[in-house]
């Protein structure tokens, strides 16, 4: 049993990690859950900003409205506790935390609602001494009492029984760490008393699924919880409320079902629901989603039993219809083609309808009740607390359910985000009446591969995600984004894969730090998607936060409209899925994409083609009482002009505003000492693939960033076009000839990759090979680091849940008011939009590789040496010209060393002697030809060819030193100023020399 030390120790540890999944809401709400039970009863929580409307506590609204925008990084609520006026404040921050609360208790007193005491809740630790002096503080500063609840003192006021469902509640704590209830108290859990209170002290009528999976939870309490069946007939009136509002397809089904269940099992008769038992039953043919048909063979087994038990006035040959509808609708779905995990959805479900109890085979022993119930008080669906099927019991056909358990064990490998444990549980429980079957030990044996794999998979997943928050919280990115990276595969299961989707959500925030936006927006859209057809039912709140994440992030390129028509999809399902959709302190990430809607919404004006789609979009999101409310409070940004919008862009995006309705798309971003910009036409299509394209080559930069690929600081520029099946270019990637940067064409599909193949196949060649062309690593050095990079896994870092162009489509708009209107960004679109990297990502100012200093001196010795006799006597025919001691001159006194000039002047000298004695320039020259002392009747350039040719020389003489250090030149048409600006920074071409007597003229 977990002693309180640890329990709260453990708590404590939860809490600290809330910070790095930006669970600012979470912690709000746990610490007003916990004021409510150990501080004051009357907290009152916002219900959203004053924008929203509405009379009722308005003056509390505005206070609190004013706390939760006004306080950065903190949330509050406002609570009466007898005569006194209280404030909670709550902040996850951990450093500086006394500046932190001064800067609150500030806020808070000197505006709104005179306030007597001031409870702090912070996650972080708070030394005693501090304690005491912001307590002081408070009282000489402000005449208010404050007291300070830290992160131990939370944990371990969280220990207490009967409150722990807090912890379990927000921090997701598993069951088996509840301390144990004082003897003689009832099982009765705080959530449940807080949740009916929810429910039945006001007029409230469920709209979505967050109300709905509300009800669930507490309709399968009351239902399985003696204590609590009184509440059965308030839950299933609600859920009839939600019911007969027409909700989608598949929550009517659910909700027939659980009404079924709860009739039946709370209160031991099924007629009062039969109508619903029919219904859901007339309406099986239209059902594929895998965990709606595994409720049908559940329902079904229900109703029979009931029938059997006297416990309903069901017909037999309708229930024989039933489950012949059902088997031969699961057959059909089994002969179409469908991905692993949906198969092995529909095989479970075919292999439990195959595993009912053969109630006809029981002539002798027509039950009085299920005996399935007689084992346990839980029901089939839940195997609370069964353990073993009695061996004697028969089932329906055992061998079909044994073969379709075997296939499904068998299609686990290539389906790992199927669910696993409940099935395997429902194995163990049927072992007796099982062992004997042939294909036993082959199902078994695969069940218990997969769920021992999966346990050490999770404790391992759950140290790899402990220190990614560490590292987080430490700055270290590239490390933290190694470990989540590591999680993420770990927990890509069907029974972790919510803690699978939460660090791919994470990941998508470490991209935005690192300044990778459309990496960021790619993971935020994995979760979205994976949320959306993945089957398990814990999943569907992360759909909306993962659209959510992903109009961040074009918000943070300065793609408005784009982010404007993923927040428009976003809160489409967020009012589906979450619960108290509108209540803006409790969802942050909403709050945050309205205030990006009422920026957007003023910045329109000064575009007045996109005024009117704007307000549309918006409008259709239903954000529009919100942002109209929050500009009316605060016109500043409606007055800025174009310059001011232009000023605070180049400050915090990546991108002008607007840019996205450019007749042109351009795309930047810098990482590794490399600025790209990649350009495409302005049509949806290639758009999208143009997006996939950058945030394959950002999650590729950042990969490459801790294994030094030597790039050159140098701006890659690419157009991108689309082609179409059957006319495919020669090369997919072309290169432009340009000295100044490293200018290309690259030529992508029309159909994109779907799989991590098919972006290796595509993609991943074009990027290594845009890559190579501007590292001075020779090809094999480079390849081997990118053999390297796959070895750890970057096939699944380029892409998760799907291909980025599938997932983008699948929650696009068909009709888009925004898709045909272009304008120009906003500010001086002459002036180029500056580029933004991350810190972690600049280009690195090590030693390169092979550099030794001893190395270069000898180097720099021998090429004084070889200089001096190349260039015997033209050195001195050159030094009598005027114009060239003086272009020396200059060259030494903007910091080149004498080296370089004397070995572009011997190169020349070379050059020149070949060509007129061989007719050609030899690509090679021999040692001896570098060594060989300049003879007097040797061919020499004059001084007008020296002044001619020099500088070509003096160029070239770079490429050399780079040569010198085992690097390789792979472009085409060298960027010399790229080049020499590497050797400056890693290889010291500028610093190093030795001494010796000098030979040419200084200013």
């Amino acid at each position: 049993m977990t002693t309180p030390t640890l329990l709260a120790r453990r708590i404590n540890f939860e809490l600290s990690e809330l910070s790095a999944y930006d669970a600012h809401h979470e912690f709000e709400h746990l610490c007003r859950e916990l004021a409510k039970a150990r501080l004051v009863s009357n907290v009152l929580p916002a219900t959203g900003p004053v924008a929203a409307g509405g009379d009722q506590g308005r003056d509390f609204e505005t206070f609190h409205t004013y706390l939760a925008t006004g306080l950065r990084f903190a949330t509050g609520f406002l609570g009466l506790a007898t005569s006194d006026t209280v404030v909670f404040a709550c902040t996850l921050q951990r450093d500086d935390l006394k500046s932190k609360i001064k800067s609150d208790l500030k806020s808070i007193c000197t505006q709104g609602t005179e306030v007597q005491r001031v409870y702090f809740f912070a996650s972080a630790s708070v030394p005693v001494a501090q304690r005491h002096d912001l307590q002081k503080f408070a009282r000489d500063t402000y005449q208010v009492e404050l007291e300070i609840l830290d992160g131990l003192a939370i944990a371990e006021l969280l220990t207490d029984p009967d409150i722990f469902w807090i912890a379990e509640t927000y921090l997701r704590l598993t069951a088996d760490l509840r301390p144990p209830s004082p003897p003689g108290e009832p099982p009765f859990p705080e959530w449940y008393t807080a949740l009916k209170r929810q429910w039945t002290a006001a007029e409230r009528v469920p709209v979505n699924h967050g109300d709905f999976s509300q009800l669930i939870r507490g309709l399968r309490h009351a239902t399985d919880t003696r204590e609590a069946r009184p509440d059965l007939a308030t839950w299933l009136s609600l859920v009839e409320q939600f019911l007969a509002c027409g909700p989608h397809s598949d929550a009517v089904q659910r909700a027939r079902y659980e009404i079924a269940r709860a009739t039946l099992r709370g209160a031991g008769n099924l007629r009062p629901a039969e109508h619903h038992v029919r219904t859901f039953f007339a309406e099986i043919t239209s059902m594929t989603a895998p965990a709606a048909l595994l409720d049908a063979s559940v329902l079904l087994q229900y109703a029979t039993t009931a029938t059997l038990a006297g416990e309903a006035a069901l017909d037999d040959d309708q229930l024989r219809t039933w489950t012949t509808e059902l088997r031969q609708h699961l057959t059909t779905l089994l002969e179409d083609p469908a991905t692993p995990g949906h198969r092995a959805g529909i095989l479970h479900a075919a292999a439990s309808l195959s595993l009912h109890i053969d109630y006809s085979a029981l002539p002798e022993r027509r039950p009085t009740a299920d005996p399935i119930l007689e084992l346990s008080d839980s029901a089939p669906d839940d195997l609370g607390g069964i353990t073993e099927m009695p061996s004697w019991m028969p089932l329906v056909d055992t061998d079909h359910a044994m073969s379709c358990l075997a296939e499904l064990v068998d299609l686990l490998a290539d389906a790992p985000t199927y669910p696993v444990d409940s099935l395997a549980n429902y194995f163990d429980m049927l072992a007796p009446v099982l062992a004997d079957h042939p294909l036993y030990d082959r199902v078994r044996g695969g069940l218990d591969e997969v769920t021992s794999r999966q346990s050490g998979d999770a404790a391992k997943a759950q140290r790899c995600r402990a220190r990614a928050i560490s590292l987080c919280r430490s700055g270290n990115w590239l490390a933290a984004l190694r470990d989540l990276h590591e999680a993420k595969v770990t927990w890509w299961h069907g029974d972790t894969m919510r803690d699978a989707l939460l660090s791919m959500r994470l990941l998508s925030r470490v991209y935005s730090e690192l300044a990778m936006p459309l990496a960021a927006k790619q993971y935020a859209l994995s979760v979205a998607y994976a949320a959306s057809v993945l089957p398990q039912r814990d999943l569907t709140d992360l759909v909306p936060a993962g659209l959510l994440a992903a109009a961040n992030a074009d918000h943070s390129t300065g793609a408005w409209l784009s982010a404007l028509r993923m927040t428009h999809a976003a809160v489409v399902l967020h009012t589906q899925f979450a619960a108290a959709p509108w209540n803006f302190d409790r969802h942050r990430d909403l709050a945050t994409a309205t205030a990006h809607a009422t920026m957007i919404q003023a910045a329109a004006r000064h575009r007045p083609q996109l005024a009117d789609p704007v307000t549309q979009l918006i409008a259709d999101a239903g954000l529009a009482p919100f942002v109209d409310g929050l500009l009316a409070e605060d016109r500043t940004q409606w007055e800025w002009d174009e310059a001011t919008w232009r000023a605070q862009a180049e400050r915090d995006l990546s991108g002008a505003p607007f840019c996205d309705a450019a007749p042109i798309r351009v795309f930047q971003f810098e990482a590794l000492g490399q600025r790209w910009s990649v350009r495409c036409r302005n049509a949806r299509p290639v758009v999208v693939a143009a997006e996939e394209f950058c945030a394959a080559a950002q999650i590729l930069l950042v990969e490459l960033a801790t294994a030094d690929p030597v790039l050159l600081a140098t701006t890659i520029d690419i157009d991108c076009e689309l082609f179409a099946a059957g006319r495919e270019p020669p090369e997919r990637a072309q290169p432009i000839p340009d000295n100044t940067c490293s200018r290309w064409k690259v030529h992508l599909p029309s159909k994109g990759p779907e799989s991590p193949e098919e972006i290796n196949d595509q993609l991943l060649p074009i990027l290594v090979q845009i890559l190579r062309h501007n590292s001075l690593l020779p090809a094999d050095t480079f390849m081997k680091i990118i053999k390297d990079a796959l070895r750890r896994g970057l096939a699944h870092k380029l892409t998760t849940a799907s291909s980025y162009r599938r997932m983008t489509a699948f929650f696009a708009r068909e009709a888009d008011p925004t898709d045909r209107v272009r304008a120009d960004p906003l500010g001086d679109t002459t002036k180029p939009f500056p580029f933004t990297g991350a810190v972690v990502l600049a280009a690195p100012t090590t030693p390169g590789p092979g550099y030794d200093r001893d190395e270069a001196e000898r180097m720099i010795r021998d090429r004084y040496t070889n200089a001096s006799a190349m260039t015997r006597h033209t050195l001195p025919q050159a030094l009598r010209d005027t114009s060239l001691r003086a272009h020396f001159a200059d060259l030494l006194a903007d910091g080149r060393k004498e080296w370089h000039l004397l070995m572009a002047l011997a190169n020349l000298v070379l050059n020149h002697r070949m060509l007129v004695l061989t007719g050609s320039v030899p690509s090679r020259v021999t040692k001896d030809d570098i060594t060989r002392e300049q003879q007097a009747d040797d061919p020499m350039p004059s001084n007008a060819q020296i002044r001619e040719q020099f500088d070509t020389f003096l160029a070239a003489g770079v490429v050399s030193a780079a040569e010198s250090w085992g690097l390789q030149v792979n472009q085409v048409t060298p960027d010399i100023a790229a080049i020499e600006a590497l050797l400056k920074t890693r290889y010291r071409y500028w610093d190093d020399d030795i001494d010796h007597v000098p030979v040419l003229p200084v200013s």
